[in-house]
């Protein structure tokens, strides 16, 4: 392609100008600035190289937590629904799995190195709840079960198995990608090569996510969509663009290059079950509930509604904090079309396309769940699945793979250019304000600002200390707040709806056929058959599942509301803003308001709190492997009833456990936040004013040097 070319050449030179820029500034940039300028050029390296690389592919991404159905959309997509990729049940055996097309079919393995390896041992020795060393405990731990020497595997680094068929690759595949794979422990990354013409030009990844506890295979996963073309981003319907979802879109996910973005909705049918519900008498009475639904494609219009309601809100929202940011035009466009979701269930979708008597355990719960709310099974799984419109989508991408590489060609040296001039403003207003601190003080002055800052700063850590005491004490209170609500709910799911059903019984009766006066009838007889209607109760196993599925979204939305209520970072960040800034009488003419602002803003701005994860399949699995269809005996209704309480309570107890001891980490993780921020307030400020103290040694010679660094820097920002 002609533009890749031409482009070649104005990235060299791009790179170049950069160089020079640096060259120019070198005398009288700061080291920090000048290491910024670099390390520009390094990203840009990055992007470039790879995007010019021989037969550059069309990288597509497909991104979201574990359980969002990654693996099954991605067979579904490009296997026909048969289960090549395995799914991945928690972030500690969600390996990055590659697809690309070559002449041979050949799995290839990625191991960790053993430098890799020797931190997740030493982590895995560290006695804290962190995800990072409970996950390194886990893999640790999992090496040793399988019975594997890691260090012999450790030193290929890499491996290569070929295979026939499907079967060979699924039998290969579960032993380094499984929940369960022998070697998966030590895998970090596999690429499958495909003799198949569908994957010509294109390299499709599963990602593990990028709130990976495994910090080498989320530095993996962002060199990826780091020159990542088209993402798919899923996100559960039950649980639809919930916190970690919004952070792992609009925070971690980068943007930079991606020229589609497509936001997709899995589990559509898990979300339509949460609405559906039989018609009572108090519908009569009362109405319908406008949130219910008696049928599957009215189900699947409140959920269709909800979603894209919700969508829109948050892409709302992104894009008025995005052009607030100033970011290009380009970027926002990609994310607003985010605002239509597409709803599919990669589940509905292959079982529409087969008989019932092919159904897995998990296939027949959905549709034992189903059939009571469906006049046409098929035609309605198929609605659920939507899958025509991911392959529309998917084939347009690849129809169109030229011009998203030329779209991705041509906004490089923009994008660039626009970073650059965002640095350069950046330093020539950091170089304009010194210079007014520096031109409106001597060093005494500036000696004097220190002392009274110094002798303020105790008075900033006490306040500091109270934000955070206040912080504690409101996560505290809506933690027993949460903790009732979740006794509440768990009351409210244990029961299990009872159906009354009936069936028509025959009966049969001997009837004597002897007349006294009919010798020849005596002993003979005839049957006689009656037919009753007998009633009886029963219950669905699938409900259990539902109550179990409704309890653990209500309560992990529970769990997430503490945090989410309690914890406002924004919030926050302002009350620490202004404990600072009163402290220091921004008015004051002791010392210069805009340096104080420079080093709290910076300290401040690197704040940061952790998400809160759950996970209850294990749960609902043990009751769906235990239960099917109609339960119609005493006995069997009372089991499942059993179960159902049983799973509730355990969830209840898990999650209780859990928010506590999150709480209690958070709470102490402020208290390190709490030390940092005023260690950090006051190191950055004694570091600033040392500086400027020993510029005011030769106050004359550095203000000369600082204006003519910000000349030289105007000079540079009046050529972009």
């Amino acid at each position: 392609m002609e533009i890749l070319q031409i482009n070649n050449a104005q990235f060299t030179n791009f790179i170049e100008d950069v160089q020079k820029i640096i060259s120019n500034l070198s005398e009288k940039a700061k080291q920090e600035d000048i290491a910024g300028l670099e390390k520009l050029i390094a990203n840009f390296r990055l992007k470039t190289e790879d995007f010019f690389r021989e037969e550059r592919k069309l990288n597509i991404g497909v991104v979201g937590q574990v359980k969002a159905g990654k693996s099954s959309f991605l067979n579904t997509l490009l296997f026909d629904g048969q289960e090549i990729l395995p799914k991945a049940s928690t972030p500690k055996t969600a390996t990055l799995t590659k697809m690309e097309y070559a002449e041979e079919n050949v799995i290839q393995i990625e191991y960790y190195t053993e430098d890799e390896w020797s931190v997740l041992e030493e982590n895995a020795g560290v006695d804290l709840d962190d995800e990072i060393y409970t996950s390194a405990r886990e893999i640790v731990s999992m090496v040793r079960k399988n019975g594997v020497e890691p260090h012999m595997y450790l030193q290929r680094k890499k491996e290569e198995i070929h295979f026939d068929t499907y079967e060979d690759l699924i039998a290969h595949l579960n032993d380094y990608v499984g929940e369960d794979g022998k070697f998966t422990p030590i895998v970090k990354a596999v690429t499958l090569f495909l003799h198949k013409k569908e994957f010509e030009g294109l390299s499709i990844v599963d990602t593990p996510g990028l709130n990976d506890p495994i910090a080498s295979r989320t530095i993996r996963t962002k060199e990826f969509m780091e020159v990542c073309d088209v993402v798919f981003f899923l996100s559960q319907s039950g649980s639809f663009l919930d916190k970690s979802d919004w952070i792992l879109f609009s925070s971690q996910l980068p943007q930079n290059g991606v020229k589609r973005l497509v936001l997709i909705a899995s589990k559509y049918d898990s979300g339509v079950r949460d609405v559906l519900r039989m018609p009572t008498e108090e519908d009569d009475i009362f109405g319908e509930d406008e949130n219910t639904a008696d049928n599957i494609p009215k189900a699947g219009k409140i959920i269709q509604r909800k979603l894209r309601r919700r969508a829109k809100a948050k892409v709302e929202e992104f894009t008025r904090d995005l052009q607030a940011r100033g970011s290009s035009c380009e970027l926002i466009e990609v994310i607003a079309k985010c605002a239509e979701p597409i709803l599919v269930s990669s589940m509905a979708y292959n079982m529409s396309r087969k008989n019932a008597d092919e159904y897995s355990a998990e296939e027949n719960n959905v549709a034992s769940a189903l059939k009571p709310f469906s006049t046409d099974l098929q035609e309605d799984l198929r609605r659920l699945g939507n899958f025509e419109a991911v392959q529309k989508v998917f084939d347009e991408v690849v129809r169109e793979k030229e011009a998203i590489l030329e779209k991705r060609a041509k906004g490089f040296i923009p994008d660039a250019e626009e970073k650059l001039r965002t640095l350069l403003l950046g330093y020539k207003e950091k170089a304009q304000k010194r210079l007014d601190v520096l031109s409106g003080n001597d060093r005494e002055n500036l000696i004097e600002q220190r002392s009274v800052i110094e002798g303020q700063i105790n008075n900033v850590k006490a306040d500091i200390t109270v934000v955070f005491s206040e912080l504690s004490a409101k996560l505290e209170s809506k933690k027993a707040e949460g903790v009732r609500e979740l006794r509440s709910a768990s009351k409210d799911y244990s029961s299990l709806k009872e159906y009354t059903g009936s069936k028509t019984v025959q009966e049969a009766h001997t009837v004597s056929d002897s007349k006294w006066y009919k010798p020849w009838t005596w002993g003979k007889s005839h049957t006689e058959y009656t037919t009753h209607t007998e009633h009886y109760s029963y219950c669905v196993a699938s409900d259990a599942i539902d109550n179990l599925r409704k309890y653990a979204m209500e309560a992990t939305n529970q769990v997430e509301k503490v945090f989410t209520e309690a914890i406002q970072v924004k919030e926050i960040k302002r009350k620490l803003l202004d404990v600072v800034i009163r402290n220091f009488d921004m008015g004051s003419e002791k010392y210069d308001s805009s340096l104080i602002r420079i080093m709290v803003e910076e300290v401040v701005g690197a704040i940061e709190f952790p998400v809160f994860h759950l996970d209850f399949s294990d749960a609902m699995n043990e009751i769906a492997g235990r239960f099917t269809g109609r339960l119609t005996s005493a006995s069997e209704r009372t089991a499942l009833v059993q179960a159902q309480a049983k799973a509730i309570s355990g969830i209840y107890d898990e999650l209780s456990t859990k928010l506590t001891a999150k709480v209690r980490e958070l709470r102490e993780s402020m208290n390190a936040i709490s030390r940092n921020v005023q260690d950090s307030l006051l190191a950055e400020m004694n570091k600033e004013f040392e500086m400027l103290i020993q510029e005011c040694e030769d106050k004359d010679a550095e203000i000369a040097a600082y204006q003519a660094y910000i000349e030289l820097l105007g000079h540079e920002m009046a050529k972009r």
